[in-house]
């Protein structure tokens, strides 16, 4: 049963510190979550990790179980960006789900489709590639305006918005 199998997944390391401190600020902090996955596999992580609580959005390709297949449909047709796949744009989402009342951006990936939105961010904002995968290698190649913090445990991430945010 892919449930049980999704629930075998293991935290990254410092995530339950990234997800507390969230929900301890969330008044200062919007979670949007823009991923190339699916509703399903995305709402099954989401309640198995308890954080339903913390996520303002989710823009994913749906998802819904017809017998024993799941059946994915497009998030939505990208025609307009070229570094994007057919189905999403992350820096669209990203673009429209951030509001006047954002201070900043503190973007964290790990994919190549995770580059376009990064490349897009503004100097005030923040990308946080995890270390060793295909965003973090693909930055030690591109020129951006964010500052860019990498990581492989998401304490690191927590101290920075406790720095850079002032979130206590």
């Amino acid at each position: 049963d892919m449930i049980s199998v999704l629930k075998e997944l293991a935290l990254t390391k410092g995530m339950r510190i990234l997800f507390q401190t969230i929900r301890d600020s969330k008044d200062k902090i919007k979670v949007v979550i823009a991923s190339d996955s699916n509703s399903w596999f995305i709402d099954v992580l989401l309640s198995h990790f308890e954080i339903k609580d913390i996520v303002d959005e989710v823009h994913t390709n749906p998802a819904e179980w017809n017998s024993n297949l799941l059946l994915l449909k497009r998030y939505t047709t990208n025609e307009n960006c070229t570094r994007c796949p057919i189905n999403m744009c992350k820096s669209e989402i990203v673009s429209n789900s951030a509001t006047d009342d954002i201070s900043a951006i503190v973007y964290v990936g790990d994919g190549s489709n995770d580059l376009c939105p990064v490349i897009n961010l503004r100097e005030k904002d923040i990308a946080c590639p995890r270390e060793g995968y295909s965003l973090s290698k693909k930055l030690d190649k591109v020129k951006v305006k964010c500052s860019v913090v990498k990581w492989s445990d998401a304490a690191r991430i927590v101290d920075y918005l406790n720095k850079c945010l002032n979130i206590s």
